[in-house]
């Protein structure tokens, strides 16, 4: 059986779920620059609570692209069904979720 484009498919999609969770971030750290200006520089709690948003998006967003590489590169399945799942909030990860776990057999686990 040859190779489908199902897993190129579902790589895009978390590099694209990546990117948009990225800018997620970046809208995060406008909301702390904003408060720090608008309402004098954040106390304690509340820096924290920005930077606790801001690592845990951009932990999403880097796992999103890591595993639509995989995705693209047909290389390392486990990584790309979790790049697939963490992108199911932003929309696209139901399709790429579908299309990975249908692709399984196209998967090179190691080198």
């Amino acid at each position: 059986m040859g190779k489908t484009v199902k897993p190129v498919i579902a790589g895009w999609l978390d590099i694209a779920a990546g990117i948009a969770w990225l800018l997620a971030a970046g809208f995060s750290v406008l909301v702390a620059i904003w408060f720090s200006v608008g309402f004098g520089a954040p106390q304690g709690i509340h820096l924290l609570r920005f930077w606790t948003i801001l690592s845990v998006l951009a932990a999403i967003g880097f796992m999103d692209i890591a595993g639509g590489i995989c995705g693209v590169r047909r290389r390392c399945w486990s990584l790309a069904l979790v790049g697939s799942i963490t992108a199911i909030p932003v929309g696209l990860g139901v399709a790429a979720v579908i299309l990975t776990v249908l692709s399984k057999n196209e998967f090179r686990e190691r080198d």
